[in-house]
């Protein structure tokens, strides 16, 4: 088959569209980018085989997909397992994403390693999460274990619990309704699930100022005590009351001195 024609498309001046001869007539057969053009140096006259014409094709699907991941990648640095995902979308086939993943890689716009890196420095200094959860997010991401165990160096058990004991303190210290060796206990479950290690929360719960206020303690107390009472109440009276709300509190993480402090103020208002 012979070029007939070859005319700039009218949206995109850097894709051309390949006309060829066919019964005296000029019929479209595909376009191309600017640079297989080029590259191949097509122009009018010149005889193309069917599986040359295949071959362009395929190569003008790869660049139009590297093109595609370019700017994919302008926004932010990603995964491969992202760009591969992405190029799935765009419904390229498994040859054409390994051409063009190669390509990446061969010229470091794709590196997990770096992208690693770059991630748990991002999610270290601008998040509350551990390096637990941030492990999670790469290992969903496919970056291989190597390179997640060296990225996360970075993330010092030192750093973490500098991190931990600033979310303690803050979340100690305002207004409660609990005792404070459960608002511990409850704070930590939340620092584990954050993703943060068992090593560092208790390196800084040794560090955070854990002076209690014996008057919000006692406050916390009276708020639980008069819901538990209230309810042990309508069952139990006497002693066996007593006992009932006493065992409450103190599985609350309430000290036993002020427990039968409250339970002596309850009883005496009787």
């Amino acid at each position: 088959m012979k070029i007939s024609k070859i005319t700039t498309q009218k949206k995109n001046k850097n894709r051309f569209n390949i006309f060829i001869s066919k019964n005296g007539a000029d019929e479209y057969a595909f376009s191309v980018h600017e640079d297989i053009l080029i590259r191949h140096y097509l122009r009018k006259d010149m005889e193309l085989s069917d599986e040359q014409i295949k071959e362009l094709k395929e190569q003008d699907a790869i660049y139009q997909y590297y093109t595609l991941s370019i700017n994919y990648l302008s926004y932010r640095m990603r995964a491969k397992s992202e760009i591969i995902q992405y190029l799935k979308e765009k419904e390229a086939s498994d040859e054409a994403i390994e051409v063009v993943i190669k390509k990446l890689e061969e010229e470091k716009l794709v590196n997990d390693l770096a992208f690693s890196q770059a991630y748990v420095r991002t999610k270290m200094n601008t998040t509350s999460k551990g390096p637990n959860k941030i492990r999670q997010e790469l290992m969903q991401k496919k970056i291989p274990q190597s390179y997640i165990d060296k990225a996360l160096t970075e993330y010092k058990t030192e750093i973490e619990a500098d991190k931990v004991i600033g979310m303690m303190e803050k979340k100690l210290s305002g207004s409660r309704k609990k005792s404070y060796k459960q608002q511990m206990m409850q704070l930590k479950q939340s620092l584990m699930q954050k993703g943060f290690t068992q090593e560092a929360i208790e390196m800084a719960s040794q560090e955070v100022d854990v002076t209690v206020d014996e008057d919000e303690e006692m406050e916390a107390l009276r708020y639980q005590g008069e819901k538990i009472w209230n309810k042990q109440a309508r069952k139990h009276e006497g002693f066996q009351l007593r006992q009932k709300v006493m065992g409450s509190l103190y599985q609350k993480g309430f000290s036993m001195d002020l427990i039968n402090q409250f339970l002596d103020e309850k009883e005496e208002g009787l």
